[in-house]
């Protein structure tokens, strides 16, 4: 536990009750002391008076015996009568001494009452300084949260040392971090987007200014031989086919991030989805030895084909694209290896990023089908590796953990 932790409002005020009323205990105490003391103090003079006029009026007396009279003048009867007589002749009768103990019980209330009242004010005054202290407190969070409401995320609350405060300080400033945080991410997913918007763009001004040209062309030549507007219309078809590509693996990218695709999670075999992204494109998918694991088949089967429609366009005719499977008790494993041209270094730890062309890219490329590979990996619990050299090819390692 940590000892410098500050007290909680509810304990700082009853150790403030506590430490008033022991200090008006001891004042009171204190005060009682006193005037009991000054009490005995008049006793003890009038008492010295007394013997001192004994000795000196009656010298018949001896010291022991005044000393025993005044020790136990329960003994001597007669001679308190005498002075009990002698008393009340000069007015030292009840009534005298009932008014003396009447002041003095007056002396006692009166100066309890004004030990009462001092302490009083003290402890007020004590009260007051902590409730000053925690209005400027209040005050500082107050400022604190106008800036909060400002944009100011960067701000940290000052020290308190009510417990409440405190605890509330430490919630605002994880709440302000919070705050913070979603602030940059909303700024970076803005910026994103906006670099997003521009990307797909450029992407589609090509094709659409293509399919502009083409029809423009048809529509001012009415007489245009058959062949060649159908040439026009192939490229067109080309160019709409394209664009709906792209919007498709948009739209797959958007649900992706939007957290809105929910990847089964079914007994699959890799090699069957394998061999399946193969035939697709294609490949003779070769004899291997099945590897079954947990996942989504449909959206691993994108993953792969992507992949390797990525190795096809970056190698040339002719060349092979080579399949190895790893079936381990940590994980499962595919390999995808060109014998392409390779990957430039300074590109390789970028291709992975959305609408990133590499220097070899080619024209028709936009640069997202690695990135949606990667996002539907990751997102079935994968990971993809990637090493290449250029003018020996690039090999992708997919990697399932079990």
């Amino acid at each position: 536990m940590n000892k410098n932790r500050p007290l909680n409002r509810r304990t700082t005020r009853i150790l403030l009750a506590v430490a008033s009323a022991l200090l008006l205990a001891v004042i009171l105490l204190y005060g009682n002391v006193w005037l009991v003391s000054r009490q005995k103090e008049v006793e003890r003079q009038q008492i010295t008076a007394v013997v001192g006029v004994m000795r000196e009026e009656l010298p018949e007396l001896s010291d022991a015996d005044i000393m025993n009279l005044m020790k136990d003048p329960s003994g001597r009867e007669s001679a308190m009568k005498a002075g009990e007589a002698l008393l009340r002749k000069y007015g030292y009768d009840d009534a005298f001494f009932s008014v003396q103990e009447k002041q003095l019980m007056w002396e006692l209330v009166l100066f309890n009452s004004l030990l009462i009242f001092i302490a009083g004010v003290i402890c007020i005054l004590l009260y007051g300084l902590h409730r000053q202290r925690v209005r400027r407190e209040v005050r500082e969070l107050q400022h604190y949260f106008d800036q909060l409401n400002h944009g100011s995320y960067d701000l940290e609350p000052g020290q308190t040392t009510e417990g409440d405060l405190s605890r509330l300080q430490s919630d605002i400033f994880k709440v302000t971090q919070l705050l913070r945080i979603a602030a940059e991410n909303e700024k970076e997913k803005n910026e994103e987007l906006s670099r997003w918007l521009a990307d797909i763009s450029h992407q589609l001004k090509t094709p659409i200014a293509s399919i502009r040209i083409n029809l423009d062309n048809m529509l001012d030549d009415p007489d245009m031989p058959p062949d060649l507007q159908k040439e026009f219309m192939k490229e067109c078809s080309m160019q709409l086919e394209w664009i709906s590509s792209l919007v498709q693996t948009l739209l797959k990218l958007a649900r992706i991030d939007a957290g809105t695709v929910e990847l089964k999670k079914e007994d699959m075999d890799l090699l069957e989805v394998a061999c399946e992204a193969q035939k697709k494109l294609g490949i003779d998918p070769g004899s291997l030895a099945p590897v079954p694991m947990t996942g989504d088949p449909a959206w691993q089967l994108e993953a792969i084909s992507n992949i390797l429609k990525n190795c096809i366009e970056h190698s040339s005719a002719g060349s092979k694209v080579y399949l190895s499977l790893r079936n381990t008790t940590v994980f499962k494993e595919l390999t995808i290896r060109d014998t392409g041209e390779g990957i430039p270094e300074e590109d390789l730890p970028h291709i992975f990023e959305r609408f990133y062309r590499a220097q070899n890219a080619k024209r028709e490329s936009v640069g997202i089908g690695l990135s949606l590979a990667s996002s539907v990996v990751e997102a079935g619990g994968g990971k993809i590796m990637v090493t290449s050299e250029r003018g020996k090819g690039t090999t992708f390692t997919i990697r399932y953990l079990v």
